[in-house]
């Protein structure tokens, strides 16, 4: 085998290659009289997959296959002609190899130089008006082409003749012709590069007309070193055909449904059994790779089959399709590993797979229209893929090497552009690979497609499953356990919840949502709280906490669930198809367990001592059901976390406790209780803020708002704070004075649901200094 560095080859002798001579007792093949197909392999990521970025290297090639009959087995003076894509440059090198003929394996056949009348290969750097930069001479007795316009298509000198069946690569009776030459990405991010150029020429008669054969163009993008891959979460419907991409389970080894795409110029098999072969150029849609419907996995290989009665059929050839060559095998629904699921005995129900035994041109595998996408929204285009035959290589005296032989290599396209290649697909077992992409402000569809990038014969037999497509969603992790459990008589109810996602600004909108009936409907809850977060960015990921009014909730709001939506978008929050949720959510347990806390909490408070620590106290009228208090600290107010505890005397009569905080005090800090009974029951006090210099501030205002308007006002000592809401125009629509106390205040203005939706500011004022910000009227 050949190695490769960068666009360069080590030489290799001829005889060491593996030529497509298959022999029929093998494979039973169909042979159409002409095919023909265009590829690309990422050489810079050929065993690994991804995307083509600049500074890699590609083969591009092109394959054209002649049946055995076609013309009566001959075609003259035969040359191909190609340019170098925009946005690539020619790979030289000291070698000067970069133009060959290639086996379907992608190893050498013949090369040629870039410098003409040495050889059948040139290259023109700036070839005339018209004319092309590349042509190769092929068949018999080629030559080089003229040293005049080398790329002119109608001169035919050092053209060759081809014996269909007896050039080489010679394949199922007929021959195989792949050209292929390396380039370097050199275009910028966004950039494509089109492959579109190609010409092959031939003539039916030595003195005829030409015969033109141009390829389908295609694109492919050009990404950046920072393009996702899998986002590892895909949330919400998926939305690809052919039953949310498992195609579907049944009893019987053939599906009996048609798939909703049919591979073009393929046959379509839902015959498999031990008569009907998937061969190269067919596919079906099967529950057992074995045409037997086996579950013997050990059954023999090739070349170890025998024939001799002795041999039992738990261990014969004739379980693995083509009498002994591929796996038996089950699908890979419900399983999220290499391995995928056993095979399942006949009669037994299993999941479906695609099935495909690649034609001898590459071509594409799978299409679909996509509709319903939300816009500016981050999608997962994937599927699990496993190259299921270890021994199809055939070299060139016609013996089968046993060998993997071609690998599958497959490409995910969006629109006709090509984004991302699997890379060659070892026979290591299933292999998730797809991408991430991003629809526009406006797109809600899209064509997916699904591209095989090597030919067919002698390998390139795989398998496909659990296809994708759906968004990459947030995960949310409430801020409590899944049941708050509190008494009837009355608990603080204070929610939150951190909303984490990979893609940045998606899903900075958010909003809360209430359900009274167990989670079959849900609506907007008693304070309407939504709008927008800036998140952040912590260990790989975007984050930010939203939290729910503190309440307090008694008996009737027992059995209540909450739960936060998010989009990327305000709209979207009213959009079922384009806001998520991952199904968290808390449900309140309120039981009617007499004085929870058989205890009154008469003062919690705390003050900045001389060395810059905080100490708190607080005084009880009596504690006989406590079982301890936890302190707990937040630098937000919203999200807490411990910091001591203190077990209760359980005495009756008046108690004082203290605790130190010990770390200084250098911004705000703020400081609850958590009353815990003897029987894990518990309430929280109020929030208290301690910090060093107290400064007038205003945070947590709700926008965008509906009728009420709240914040968290900070106040360096007792005083008055005047509100002042004002709209665009400048008209000043309300005025309130509200006396406030020195630290935190929770502020509620009401009375604004009959305000017209739009652009308003809002200014604060203490003690002659204020605080100005804009925020937004819904209905």
């Amino acid at each position: 085998m050949k190695k490769t560095i960068g666009c360069f080859y080590k030489n290799v002798s001829l005889y060491a290659l593996f030529f497509l001579l298959i022999t029929p007792a093998l494979y039973a093949q169909r042979n159409p009289l002409i095919g023909a197909g265009n590829s690309y392999v990422n050489i810079t990521k050929k065993s690994t997959g991804g995307f083509v970025q600049v500074g890699d290297t590609l083969e591009i090639r092109t394959n054209y296959f002649f049946g055995n009959g076609y013309n009566a087995n001959n075609i003259y003076k035969v040359r191909y002609y190609d340019s170098i894509p925009l946005n690539t440059t020619l790979c030289t090198g000291t070698l000067n190899d970069s133009i060959r003929l290639i086996t379907n394996e992608g190893l050498t056949l013949r090369r040629y130089s870039l410098a003409g009348n040495d050889d059948p290969g040139t290259y023109t750097t700036i070839p005339a008006a018209g004319n092309y930069q590349l042509r190769i001479n092929i068949g018999a007795l080629a030559a080089a082409p003229s040293a005049i316009n080398p790329g002119n298509l109608t001169d035919i000198t050092g053209a060759g003749s081809v014996t269909i069946g007896t050039y080489r690569p010679k394949l199922f009776g007929g021959t195989l012709i792949t050209t292929a030459f390396r380039v370097k990405v050199t275009g910028s991010v966004g950039d494509s590069i089109i492959l579109a150029a190609a010409k092959f020429i031939f003539k039916k008669t030595a003195t005829g007309t030409d015969t033109i054969i141009t390829l389908k163009p295609f694109k492919i993008l050009i990404s950046s070193s920072a393009s996702p891959q899998l986002c590892g979460n895909a949330l919400g419907n998926n939305l690809s055909s052919e039953y949310k991409g498992t195609f579907d389970s049944g009893k019987v080894l053939n599906r009996v449904a048609v798939p909703t795409f049919l591979i073009p110029s393929y046959d379509y098999k839902n015959n498999v059994s031990a008569t009907v072969s998937v061969y190269d150029g067919s596919y079906s849609v099967i529950n057992n790779s074995s045409p037997l419907g086996s579950t013997s996995v050990n059954s023999r290989f090739q070349p170890n089959c025998s024939t001799a009665p002795a041999v039992p059929i738990t261990d014969s050839c004739r379980n693995r399709m083509h009498g002994g060559f591929w796996e038996i095998m089950g699908d890979h629904t419900g399983t999220n590993n290499a391995a995928g699921n056993p095979p399942v005995p006949v009669g037994t129900k299993g999941g479906y797979m695609l099935m495909v035994n690649a034609d001898v041109v590459t071509s594409e595998a799978y299409r679909q229209l996509i509709t319903g996408l939300c816009p500016d929204t981050y999608y997962e285009f994937s599927a699990w893929v496993k190259n299921i035959c270890k021994r199809c290589a055939i070299d060139s005296n016609s013996t089968n090497t046993y060998k993997p032989g071609v690998y599958p290599n497959l490409s995910f396209s969006i629109n006709g552009l090509d984004i991302y290649s699997t890379g060659e697909l070892d026979t290591v077992g299933w292999q998730k690979k797809g991408f991430v992409f991003k629809t526009s402000p406006s797109q809600t569809s899209a064509l997916i497609s699904i591209r095989d990038n090597a030919s067919g014969g002698g390998g390139n037999d795989w398998v496909l499953d659990d296809l994708a497509i759906g968004t990459c969603g947030p995960t949310m992790n409430m801020n409590y356990v899944p049941i708050l459990l509190g008494c009837a008589s009355g608990t603080v109810v204070v929610l939150s919840d951190t909303v984490k996602y990979s893609f940045n600004p998606t899903y900075s909108w958010y909003k809360w949502e209430r359900s009274t009936d167990g989670g079959a409907t849900w609506g907007v809850p008693p304070t309407p709280t939504f709008g927008s977060a800036i998140p952040v960015y912590i260990n790989g990921r975007y984050q930010y906490v939203t939290s729910y009014p503190p309440f307090m909730a008694n008996g009737s709001d027992s059995g209540h669930l909450y739960r936060v939506i998010v989009a990327n978008s305000f709209a979207n929050l009213s959009n079922t198809n384009c806001s998520f949720t991952d199904g968290n959510y808390i449900i309140l347990k309120l039981i009617n367990c007499g004085v929870i806390l058989d205890a009154n909490l008469i003062s919690f408070t705390g003050h900045l001592q001389n060395n810059n620590t905080a100490l708190l106290n607080w005084i009880l009228s009596d504690e006989k059901n406590i079982g301890k208090y936890e302190i707990e600290k937040s630098g937000d107010g919203i999200q807490f976390f411990k910091i001591g505890e203190k077990l209760a005397a359980s005495n009756t009569g008046m108690l004082e406790y203290y605790h130190k905080d010990l770390i200084n005090v250098n911004k705000n800090n703020f400081y609850r209780l958590k009353l815990i009974t003897k029987n894990g029951l518990y309430q929280y006090s109020k929030v208290i803020l301690i910090n060093r210099n107290y400064a007038f501030q205003v945070s947590s205002l709700l926008n965008p708002f509906k009728s009420d308007i709240t914040a968290d006002v900070i106040l360096p000592e007792d005083g008055i704070v005047k509100m002042v809401l004002i709209d665009n125009y400048g008209k000043i629509i309300s005025r309130h004075n509200r006396k406030l106390n020195k630290g935190l205040n929770k502020v509620n203005y009401t009375g604004m649901e009959n305000l017209s939706s739009g652009g308003y500011y809002i200014l604060f004022e203490n003690n002659g200094v204020q605080v100005q910000k804009k925020l937004t009227k819904i209905n």
